[in-house]
């Protein structure tokens, strides 16, 4: 079922059923005066955003917020870059950064998928979780991170993007805020019924 959302009073966490396959439409004048201001590494960075999420089918407040909490709002290391053989490499959205070794794992991650400029690393990423993720039927924050597809065909739940249990709910908190701080754009929901 898909529900189009118009209004700005919407309950935060309904939106674990954003629609991420679909663009928001959002401004980058906008997004980068309300939103990207101040944001380290971020910052000025709408267009790329924008970009991403219309080459891969995606929401770009989902990847603004997304990559907002994964580093921290553009101050982390993987953000701000580190240096791995000489280059420079960038990871927006903590792929490939393994708790125990987050910016190791990260940069060497970086580094193979050659996101030598934080564009490169916000594309590159964008088309890491549309092919893994938005492509494979995840295409919410709950499917994303529970993905209850693989506990109906395999009995269990598989192919979870984050570890932390809390990871939909943090992104729901900072996606509502964003859509909050913009005038324009476009919400859809993909709400479940269960039987």
């Amino acid at each position: 079922m898909w529900i189009l959302i118009i209004f700005k009073r919407i309950r935060i966490d309904s939106l674990q059923f954003l629609k991420l396959s679909v663009t928001a439409n959002i401004s980058g004048k906008e997004v980068n005066e309300r939103i990207l201001s101040g944001k380290g590494s971020l910052q000025g960075l709408a267009s790329t955003f924008i970009k991403a999420g219309n080459t891969y089918g995606i929401n770009e407040l989902y990847l603004i917020s997304h990559a907002l909490l994964e580093t921290n709002k553009g101050k982390s290391q993987l953000a701000q870059g580190v240096q791995i053989n000489g280059k420079t490499v960038y990871n927006m959205f903590g792929i490939g950064a393994y708790d125990q070794t987050a910016v190791t794992s990260g940069a060497q991650f970086a580094y193979n998928a050659g996101w030598f400029t934080p564009e490169k690393a916000i594309l590159g990423g964008a088309q890491f979780i549309s092919n893994g993720y938005i492509n494979a039927g995840q295409d919410t924050l709950y499917k994303m991170r529970w993905n209850p597809g693989s506990t109906v065909t395999s009995g269990r739940a598989t192919h979870h993007y984050a570890s932390d249990i809390g990871w939909a709910a943090k992104q729901v908190h900072q996606i509502y805020n964003l859509y909050n701080l913009i005038d324009s754009y476009k919400l859809v929901l993909e709400i479940p019924k269960y039987k």
